[in-house]
């Protein structure tokens, strides 16, 4: 890593600090030195001649009741020809979508291996105690602690380290998913999670990698706001159904600012829950309003063969990534001047 990287990682950091101030937003002295001297080394950040690209596999993942992140900082593609040094959880932002059981303990453990400044962990799922659980925990440390979720939904995990609005915009969020110990009243034939979230650019490096625009962020001017980290992945590679199927959707709105007004064009939800708990049940919904740091789980039936897009309907927004598409059946392939 070249001394060109670390003066403009340093100018960087230096800029967040004079940007969030240290107070406004809890950020100590020490915290701020502690970031700044992170760059001094450089274990954590991965970089290549190429990037990989920031996409996710929607899918469910399988019920666990062990969970261990890990804090890399690694570039990715978050569109095309757009590399972005993010904050991870175990190399994605946002980080794995995780399934775990109402009323079963889970076995939690964070290792922060960025080698450039601490982390923390805040589960909405959780009831803890923040002082004792959500503290930040430095580099080349881990954090281990069992905890078991008493409601079931769709909520939102992230670090909780001053300034937050910085950590959640470089991608260091995620969802977690918790089934009702009850079940749900329909098992679905197509279970997918999608977290709504935005990212806030500030000039490319001389390398052409892009990082967090804390400036940008606090007045709400997002470049880009996706599904899943990366823009409009959905259109080329759709979520698949067949047709009559039930489709459940886990949507997590990560934010940090943006509400989410989540729509499937072409068709009406049959059932919807509220945080993703069966006991909120409302039907016949045509769209739903996600706070930042809200869940909803949307559940449809869709008849007829076909293309359906989904999007957040504040159309400000869909054109900046925020724009997928259900494809049920086998449907001819779109025309090239289609459009949605």
């Amino acid at each position: 890593m070249n001394k060109q990287h670390f003066t403009n990682r340093r100018r960087f950091l230096q800029g967040m600090v004079a940007a969030a101030g240290t107070t406004a937003l809890g950020v100590s002295a020490p915290l701020a030195q502690t970031a700044l001297a992170a760059t001094a080394g450089e274990r954590g950040l991965l970089r290549s001649a190429t990037y990989p690209t920031n996409t996710k596999d929607a899918t469910l993942s399988a019920v666990t009741n062990k969970v261990t992140l890990h804090t890399p900082h690694i570039v990715k593609e978050i569109a095309p020809d757009t590399p972005y040094e993010l904050w991870t959880f175990d190399g994605s932002g946002p980080g794995p979508a995780i399934n775990v059981m109402e009323g079963e303990p889970v076995d939690f453990t964070m290792i922060n291996d960025s080698g450039m400044m601490p982390h923390s962990i805040d589960f909405h799922a959780a009831l803890l105690p923040w002082d004792k659980y959500y503290q930040a925990v430095n580099p080349g440390e881990e954090h281990k602690f069992t905890w078991t979720p008493k409601y079931p939904g769709v909520f939102m995990y992230h670090c909780g380290t001053p300034p937050v609005l910085l950590h959640l915009i470089n991608g260091m969020h995620g969802a977690i998913i918790v089934q009702p110990k009850a079940g749900w009243p329909e098992k679905a034939d197509r279970e997918y999670v999608l977290v709504q979230h935005e990212f806030y650019l500030g000039q490319p490096d001389d390398q052409g990698v892009y990082r967090g625009d804390y400036l940008k962020a606090t007045q709400v001017q997002p470049d880009f706001v996706v599904f899943n980290g990366y823009a409009n992945q959905y259109q080329a590679n759709p979520l698949v159904a067949n047709p009559g199927e039930l489709i459940r959707l886990y949507v997590c709105n990560a934010g940090p600012t943006t509400f989410s007004a989540f729509h499937v064009i072409g068709t009406l939800f049959t059932a919807t829950y509220a945080d993703g708990n069966p006991a909120n049940k409302q039907t016949g919904m045509q769209t739903v309003t996600i706070p930042p740091g809200g869940g909803y789980v949307v559940e449809m039936r869709i008849p007829d063969e076909g293309y359906y897009p989904f999007v957040t309907h504040s159309f400000a927004y869909t054109g900046k990534g925020a724009l997928g598409v259900i494809k049920v059946g086998n449907p001819p392939p779109l025309g090239e001047g289609a459009s949605h």
